[in-house]
């Protein structure tokens, strides 16, 4: 390349998932995308984390870490819940009508 030309290289990205191995056809991936969306746009959060997690057992990382807990999960998805809920009540009342 000269002095002066201005060429863009493009990075191919892929996601983590398309570069492990397959155990699932696309059909199938795809099916599970859509479920999963449908669960998350029909469910609320708990509802959702619980269907999402149901049958998980907690492993060791590598630190000898456990997972977190079921209490501090369900503290965290009320936090974000009043979050949002407070983002919401924010933009109604700073609306500019």
């Amino acid at each position: 390349m000269m002095e002066g030309d201005t060429a863009m290289v493009r990075i191919q990205r892929k996601s983590s998932m398309e570069s492990e191995p397959r155990t699932l056809t696309m059909d199938q991936i795809q099916f599970a995308r859509e479920a999963a969306l449908y669960v998350v746009n029909t469910r609320s959060i708990e509802e959702a984390l619980s269907i999402f997690t149901e049958g998980l057992e907690p492993v060791g990382g590598r630190n000898g870490d456990r997972m977190m807990d079921m209490s501090r999960e369900m503290q965290f998805v009320e936090e974000l819940e009043q979050l949002q809920l407070t983002e919401i009540i924010r933009d109604i009342a700073s609306a500019p009508f």
